[in-house]
């Protein structure tokens, strides 16, 4: 599962439900707006910066916590 670092409320829900995070791909929102998606916005949810993906995965072998 992939997010943007803005995204606090995807953040916590996946996490509280047994995701981790595995990966940060820094600038990737700057490189999406200006290669593919001008229209993105410069700041995201609650006024950060909107820059980076965040991917999340979750242990299928472990159960899930309920939120």
């Amino acid at each position: 599962m992939t997010t943007t670092n803005d995204n606090v409320d995807a953040l916590r829900f996946y996490q509280r439900r047994g995701f981790h995070l595995v990966r940060l791909r820094a600038g990737a929102v700057d490189e999406s707006r200006v290669s593919l998606k001008p229209e993105i916005p410069e700041v995201g949810d609650h006024g950060i910066a909107l820059r980076d993906e965040l991917e999340l995965e979750a242990d299928l072998s472990s159960p899930a916590r309920s939120a």
